[in-house]
């Protein structure tokens, strides 16, 4: 069973979280890519609402994030699924709204993430930081009072409250890792270990 969600997580890793949102499936492991877009709670649901011999029971994520909405409605899709949902902190990241997705889980594995670092540095693992417009060549990103509360609301339905913290420490232009020990005092993980 590892080897085969090893090969799994290879295949996501190789979609590239660049793209549009990408949903797969072996067996009871399901796969999220790519960025949460407009469109990409409908798919979510045309993808859950598929007949299947074994039921999903975890949701492997590899996301830069995206939409406040489109990931508020995911992770309302998840909990009501009854999914674990699934980081490999050694291998993967889940920026910005993916960690909304990630809150969802009604059991959060943040893999691998009791080796990594805490802090403002580094590239995998779970990225926190508060909404913000995306700006453009002329106008520059800024923070978003209405989509920041939008997600302290979020994050405090889906149980993890303490979540708000995490992306209050980190500046409009950086990501907030924490490690795995932060993570579970938090609530925001539930298991260091794989499902």
């Amino acid at each position: 069973m590892r080897r085969l969600v090893a090969v799994c997580a290879v295949a996501v890793l190789a979609c590239g979280p660049a793209r549009a949102l990408h949903l797969s499936e072996q067996g009871g492991v399901a796969y999220l890519s790519g960025s949460i877009e407009e469109g990409a709670a409908d798919r979510m649901r045309d993808f859950l609402a598929q007949k299947r011999a074994q039921p999903i029971r975890i949701l492997y994520l590899y996301s830069p994030g995206g939409m406040v909405s489109e990931a508020i409605a995911i992770g309302d899709m998840i909990r009501k699924a009854g999914l674990a949902t699934a980081v490999d902190a050694g291998r993967a990241y889940c920026d910005s709204a993916c960690t909304m997705v990630f809150a969802a889980g009604v059991r959060r594995h943040y893999v691998n993430a009791d080796r990594m670092e805490e802090g403002l540095a580094g590239h995998f693992g779970l990225g926190f930081h508060l909404s913000r417009t995306k700006g453009d060549a002329r106008t520059p990103a800024m923070k978003s009072e209405a989509g920041s509360d939008k997600m302290r609301a979020y994050y405090a339905r889906m149980g993890v409250p303490r979540a708000i913290d995490l992306c209050q420490r980190a500046a409009i232009n950086t990501l907030y890792r924490p490690g795995g020990r932060t993570a579970l005092a938090m609530g925001i993980a539930t298991s260091l270990a794989a499902p």
